[in-house]
């Protein structure tokens, strides 16, 4: 990607970072070659989409929507390839010798889903067309080089907003009030998007707090993964009619089942557990980071800390991250 110096500065420079690596990374994903192209060229189009939304008062349609298009086309292809490679991971955790048939069935269907997820991606998002739409970037870069002035106050507000929809998810999680875990997986990742968007800009949180934060996303994406797990080995079963066709290994099957189910509650109740010794700490030194300059018209207000316990933020040691980040 050529250097551009006219209207330059460093958010700007990251979003062509991020365009640059998925431009790269496409044919790779696309084509199912590596596991961590798929996972970085999905990665990449999240923190893109969120860059969009976060600059959306600023642009026009013209060339924002055209590029949403394409970035939200390549991370639905390369969805289900994801998925899968993250169960044929995880499944590796599932190693009793009695389950072992079990798996190694599980294991085989999940490879002629591969496959098939494969040519899915390769008929509906051709590597060539991908590239030659994720052209609409230029536009956009554009635009957002006369942004420049409002990206701080956009942040600011975003960041503000966000932490309130976090909050309010992760206490009605641990106040057992029917809390949605998706949805608070989905906020924990928009808000650590903006986040990463703001460090571009010059905002600095202490690593403590950035390291918490990780931990709850990591405990809330080892969550989704288990979860999800347990649905495709509920449907496959069901879907090849194991239990009429083999009924010992359908028992197998609803182990493996039990087990994964298990061990995503066991990331939720840990998720409510960090949330409830660190979470008004967490959330007060973010807002603290980010002030809210009042202009005319302007409707958004800071909002009280969630009460989450008092205990002291502490910095520890950060889990690996989540498959699905």
């Amino acid at each position: 990607m050529p250097e551009h110096n006219a209207g330059e500065f460093p958010l700007l420079k990251y979003l062509d970072s991020l365009v640059e690596h998925l431009r790269k990374l496409i044919s790779l994903a696309v084509k199912g070659k590596d596991e961590d192209s798929v996972h970085d060229a999905r990665v990449a189009t999240r923190r893109l989409k969120a860059a969009t939304n976060l600059l959306e008062p600023a642009v026009s349609g013209r060339f924002r929507k055209p590029f949403d298009r394409v970035t939200k086309s390549l991370r639905r292809q390369l969805g289900p390839l994801r998925d899968l490679d993250v169960m044929q991971g995880h499944l590796k955790e599932f190693n009793q010798p009695k389950l072992r048939p079990g798996t190694e069935w599980f294991r085989q269907r999940l490879g002629d889903l591969r496959d098939r997820a494969i040519q899915s991606a390769v008929e509906k998002a051709p590597p060539a067309r991908m590239l030659a739409r994720l052209g609409s970037w230029w536009g956009l870069r554009h635009e957002i080089t006369h942004a420049r002035e409002r990206i701080a106050e956009l942040l600011c507000q975003s960041v503000h907003l966000q932490l309130d929809a976090f909050i309010e998810q992760a206490d009605d999680l641990v106040g057992q009030r029917g809390g949605d875990p998706h949805q608070l997986r989905i906020a924990g990742k928009s808000l650590r998007y903006t986040l990463e968007m703001a460090r571009q800009h010059g905002v600095r949180l202490p690593a403590s707090v950035t390291g918490m934060f990780k931990r709850m996303q990591t405990a809330l994406g080892l969550w989704h993964d288990y979860v999800v797990l347990t649905e495709r080995i509920m449907r496959e079963s069901v879907e090849c009619d194991l239990a009429l066709h083999d009924p010992r290994l359908q028992a197998q099957i609803l182990s493996l089942a039990q087990l994964s189910l298990r061990k995503a509650e066991s990331q939720l109740k840990k998720m409510a557990s960090l949330w409830q010794t660190h979470g008004q700490r967490l959330t007060t030194t973010i807002r603290q980071a980010f002030p809210l300059t009042k202009h005319p018209g302007a409707e958004i207000e800071p909002q009280p800390a969630a009460n989450t316990g008092n205990l002291p933020l502490v910095s520890e040691p950060g889990a690996a991250p989540a498959a699905g980040a």
